[in-house]
C-alpha cells in the first residue's frame, strides 16, 4: 500500500506596491503556487499545494526571496492522507 499526501496552504504575502506586478509574474511561475488576488496596498493571497509539507516550506521560502516582498504569513495549512495499492490509479 502506498500512502499519498496533499498538503494545501494559503498565504497572505506583503509586497511593495510598487513590486506587485513582478510578484504576480514570480508566484505564477512557480510550479506549486497560485495568485489568487494582489490589492493596491501590496497585500496578496496565495494558495499553495503540495505533497509534502517540505515541498509548502520551499516554496513559502522561494517567495520570501522575490524582490520586493516584505513579509510571508501562513494563514492556513491542511493535510490529507489516503491509503491505496499500488495497482490503484489515482484519480
Amino acid at each position: 500500500m502506498k500512502v499519498e499526501e496533499l498538503h494545501v496552504s494559503s498565504l497572505i504575502v506583503h509586497v511593495k506596491p510598487e513590486m506587485s506586478s513582478s510578484l504576480s509574474a514570480s508566484i505564477q511561475a512557480l510550479k506549486n503556487a497560485e495568485l489568487i488576488t494582489v490589492t493596491e496596498q501590496g497585500k496578496a493571497i496565495v494558495i499553495i499545494e503540495a505533497s509534502h509539507q517540505r515541498e509548502i516550506m520551499e516554496c513559502i521560502d522561494h517567495i520570501n526571496g522575490l524582490d520586493g516582498v516584505l513579509h510571508t504569513g501562513l494563514v492556513y495549512h491542511e493535510f490529507e492522507k489516503s491509503t491505496q495499492n499500488d495497482s490503484e490509479e489515482i484519480q
